[in-house]
């Protein structure tokens, strides 16, 4: 087990009608917010008008920018920075899923700056100073509600990356299972898809850390049986709180307590497939994942029979966690293969391995080179 400092300072506030502590959260650190928001589909369901009451209620005022996309844009963070100027904000407030929380998370930072927020994730400077930041979450995925980690992609240079900082985690962030409810099937089965990855990929980092290798376990069962559920019934409250929590546990830090981090192998293959395809993250990681897996299979061996006994059954191997995983992700409707979204034939192949070369994708433990991504494309196919 390795030595671990373990630090979250995000206030997580979950349950119905959570929102209406938004303003006692808020009222503590100004008097004026942007708000980010997505494509509009909070403006339909009311839950802006909810978080504007709320911002109101403590004499906030607030400017909107909307418009975020699936898979964020840095263009969108830096004219969302300039609107933040402009109108002197002393906060910025999220009401979305990840890729809303991702981009204001690069506004928080850019905020102090003159320069792009791309110079960020280009790893050419490093944030100093963030705003204050409030999550109302809308959709169980990232778990970017209580990480300090942000990914943008620039679509110019076919680059998507993540990166971190501890100036931006949420001050407070608002977790309403019903809040969920109006997310479309497909959206809400990318999401179980996106948690499970997220724990696989802490998990499969070759340190041993015990306790955090047996939650792991019981995250993935608990996201299959509730997985199944919540696309059974989307209203079905105590599917979508589950689901919900599970989503945050996932990449809150807690999983990564007595590890080196983890192997970001996956997503890092699966940011060719959003940036070249504009591929639904937890999509293209349903699809990159059971490849992986089977492309690895020998150099995780002990690892993938421990999560088969505690997620398959005390008798089952790797091998039938494989299959269990991948049968999971067709029962719940996310693609396992490329075909399912219109990628195939030689020309996109050959552009996915350009990209895969170009970005040095590989794992940080598990090391991939073009050998590797061709077997996994062939797995995927």
């Amino acid at each position: 087990m390795e030595n671990f400092t373990a630090y979250n300072p995000t206030k997580l506030i979950f349950g119905k009608e959570c929102i209406n502590k938004l303003h006692k959260e808020s009222g503590k650190l100004g008097k004026r917010a942007l708000i980010i928001i997505g494509k509009g589909s909070v403006k339909k369901n009311g839950i802006l008008d909810a978080v504007t009451a709320q911002l109101t209620q403590a004499n906030i005022e607030y400017t909107l920018y909307e418009g975020i996309k699936s898979n964020p844009i840095y263009q969108d963070a830096d004219k969302a920075v300039a609107q933040a100027k402009e109108f002197g904000v002393d906060m910025i407030v999220a009401v979305g899923g990840g890729s809303v929380i991702d981009t204001a998370k690069a506004v928080a930072m850019g905020y102090y700056v003159e320069h792009s927020v791309w110079d960020f994730f280009s790893q050419k400077l490093r944030p100093k100073k963030a705003l204050p930041l409030f999550a109302v979450l809308t959709l169980a995925a990232t778990g970017s509600e209580m990480n300090p980690i942000t990914v943008l992609q620039n679509d110019e240079t076919g680059v998507k990356i993540g990166i971190g900082s501890p100036l931006v985690y949420p001050t407070a962030s608002f977790l309403d299972p019903e809040y969920t409810y109006s997310v479309p099937k497909t959206y809400t089965s990318y999401g179980v898809a996106d948690l499970i990855a997220h724990t696989l990929e802490v998990y499969f980092e070759p340190s041993d850390s015990p306790l955090s290798n047996h939650v792991a376990g019981d995250i993935i069962k608990l996201a299959m049986e509730y997985g199944e559920k919540v696309m059974e019934n989307p209203n079905d409250y105590d599917a979508r709180a589950n689901i919900m929590w599970l989503a945050t546990t996932a990449l809150n830090g807690s999983l990564a307590a007595g590890k080196r981090g983890g192997d970001w192998g996956v997503h890092n293959f699966e940011h060719t497939l959003s940036v070249l395809f504009d591929v639904p993250h937890g999509a293209g990681l349903s699809i990159v994942y059971p490849a992986w897996l089977k492309s690895f299979k020998g150099d995780v061996k002990e690892k993938l029979d421990f999560l088969a006994k505690k997620v398959v059954g005390e008798d089952k191997t790797g091998e039938d966690f494989i299959a269990a995983l991948e049968s999971f992700f067709e029962k719940i409707s996310t693609p396992t293969r490329l075909s399912q979204m219109d990628i195939s034939g030689e020309d996109k192949m050959t552009s996915i391995l350009e990209n895969l070369e170009q970005n040095k994708v590989s794992g940080n433990f598990f090391k991939m080179d073009k050998e590797r991504y061709e077997n996994m494309l062939q797995l995927m196919a």
